[in-house]
């Protein structure tokens, strides 16, 4: 799409006093007015945007203009990991200058403006139309708002949060109502707008009608305040996913609203508070799965993804590749959006992250060469809007202070998954000053951990190393290290098997359905990334890469045995075994 308007260069168009900290880029405040006259004031021929908003969506012109929804153009990589154009809707963050100007203090920053300026746009959100994987945030490294909080009237008591942008405007469209929109999803919800919801006596939190978004709304309503805030959970049948559905379905919004609750009692509940999700979990099994390690599907297609509130325990032989695996298993979390926190007590920080930014370029990294600074500083630029956090505890630390970490980060950041690695290099320093042994200090940190992700409903990763045992004996729940109850704690335990030559991701544990069975993996040198099928002709540390005859994931449910797959060759099957089960 060439847009018809001549667009302003993107950046800050307002003078900065910087008196500590440099503010945080803004984008132009012409650029969000050009892309709305690009969407509303040409003809709708051939204006797609338009066509979907108005007649998919349901959203009148009216509200469009008045929620400043516009239409640009942003690129995005391709398959091919080239970046092509894509027609995109945007949606701009505009928010009282006082609001910008607070913002911007509480970080030491000075923002200054011009004193008839009486709002800023604080970042736009672009979503490509074609595909909703593609979206953006403009510009990179900006502050964060509420899509809609500039049609909030100041004396406005009660305000309606949504999880996405449409639904805002269906809120508003149907009842009239002040509605906004989550910067992020139900998946986050930044400090920084915490004190643009503080005036509000009342707060309904209406996300998708989904694990996710009811997890999340009950994560909010403890964020913001139980008594101030209502869930709305539609229960009729056919129950709407979000609101714009709701909308679309001409059902009542008012009513739906009038019938919102506050949150259960964290201990005591009822089926009418678990009905619609019930029946939505039976009628939409693969929504109730986790979230994929898109990388390895034959792993996800065994686990079916990491949930909420679940904890699991990796294992395998020293220098097997566990880090590396976790390192690849994070990036594929944070590649698609999930707020993730790794504590490394074994590997510091910049070594971990140095070898992860490996695995996200996909090829080594030009390591002594001044003439690659250009190309390491753009990989830098695009890992660093990665929603990624790191602990900064290495070796022994203590449990508590571990925990209080994770404990700010899930109210900061919003983390949703947590990577530790490893138990026993973190309890080290714990065990010298307690009167504990190593056996009841593990089991200590199990409970902790296990209590933690219960509790804050995050999906917690926890690296566990086995006994000693003789080289090339395949490993099984009883060769984790310590006592039973790290084991027993877990949802989820897998084993990385090797025999030194090849290698496997055995699932012994799966609490979510059962099911258990191992997938292969290969790895590859060159980008540091492990691959379930060999990279033939792919140099690599692994000298059987070129050999292997591939294996596919075996699946079963747990009362089966597996038997070997007829691809294993005969080595392969000696350290499998003739059958696979779970003991």
């Amino acid at each position: 799409m060439t847009p018809r308007y001549p667009i302003p260069k993107k950046g800050l168009d307002h003078d900065i006093a910087n008196g500590g900290s440099k503010c945080l880029p803004m984008p132009n405040e012409r650029l969000s007015a050009c892309y709305i006259s690009n969407l509303m004031d040409g003809t709708e021929e051939g204006n797609d945007a338009l066509d979907y908003l108005t007649n998919v969506r349901g959203i009148s012109k009216q509200t469009l203009r008045k929620y400043g929804v516009g239409r640009g153009t942003y690129n995005f990589p391709d398959a091919n990991n080239r970046f092509v154009p894509a027609d995109c809707i945007t949606f701009p963050w505009i928010v009282p200058a006082a609001v910008a100007i607070e913002q911007e203090e509480l970080r030491g920053s000075n923002l200054t403006l011009p004193p008839e300026q009486t709002s800023v746009t604080r970042r736009i959100k672009a979503r490509a139309l074609k595909n909703k994987a593609w979206q953006r945030l403009d510009p990179p490294g900006g502050g964060w708002g509420l899509f809609g909080y500039h049609t909030i009237p100041d004396d406005a008591k009660e305000i309606i949060v949504t999880e996405g942008e449409y639904d805002a405007m269906a809120v508003y469209e149907a009842t009239r109502k002040p509605a906004v929109s989550l910067p992020n999803g139900c998946r986050s919800l930044p400090v920084e707008v915490l004190p643009m919801l503080e005036r509000f006596e009342k707060i309904y939190l209406w996300m998708d009608n989904d694990s996710p978004g009811q997890e999340g709304a009950e994560k909010f309503a403890e964020k913001l305040g139980i008594k101030r805030c209502v869930l709305v959970k539609p229960s009729c049948n056919p129950a709407p996913k979000d609101a714009n559905e709701a909308m679309v379905m001409k059902l009542d919004l008012n009513a739906m609203l009038a019938a919102a609750k506050i949150k259960e009692h964290e201990y005591v509940v009822g089926f009418s508070g678990l009905r619609s999700q019930v029946l939505n979990e039976i009628l939409n099994p693969d929504k109730y799965k986790g979230v994929p390690v898109t990388s390895l599907p034959g792993l996800t297609s065994v686990v079916k993804g990491f949930r909420r509130g679940e904890l699991s325990l990796i294992t395998g032989p020293t220098g097997c590749g566990k880090t590396t695996l976790l390192g690849q298993m994070s990036l594929d979390f944070a590649e698609q959006g999930i707020n993730t926190l790794w504590g490394s007590f074994e590997i510091k920080n910049t070594r971990l992250i140095h070898k992860m930014m490996q695995q996200f370029g996909r090829k080594p990294l030009s390591i002594g060469n001044p003439d690659s600074e250009k190309v390491l500083n753009e990989l830098a630029d695009t890992f660093e809007s990665l929603p990624l956090y790191f602990l900064n505890f290495h070796g022994g630390s203590d449990i508590d202070e571990v925990i209080g970490a994770m404990d700010y980060a899930t109210y900061v950041h919003d983390v949703e998954h947590i990577i530790l690695d490893n138990m026993q290099f973190m309890i080290s320093r714990k065990l010298s000053k307690s009167s504990y042994d190593k056996f009841e200090m593990q089991d200590i940190a199990i409970e902790k951990f296990r209590e933690f992700a219960t509790k804050k409903n995050v999906h917690i990763t926890l690296v566990a190393h086995p006994r000693k045992e003789l080289e090339g004996t395949k490993l099984s729940i009883s060769s984790i290290y310590g006592g039973a109850k790290a084991t027993q704690e877990a949802d989820n335990i897998i084993i990385i098997q090797s025999d030194g030559k090849r290698k496997y991701l055995d699932v012994k544990k799966n609490r979510f359905d059962g099911t258990l069975g191992y997938s292969p993996i290969f790895f590859e040198n060159a980008s540091g990334r492990y691959h379930e099928t060999p990279l033939f002709g792919t140099p690599s540390n692994n000298a059987t890469h070129t050999k292997a005859k591939p294996l596919k994931p075996v699946i079963t449910a747990s009362s089966n045995k597996i038997k070997a797959d007829n691809n294993i060759d005969n080595h392969w099957k000696l350290i499998l075994g003739d059958t696979h089960t779970d003991k």
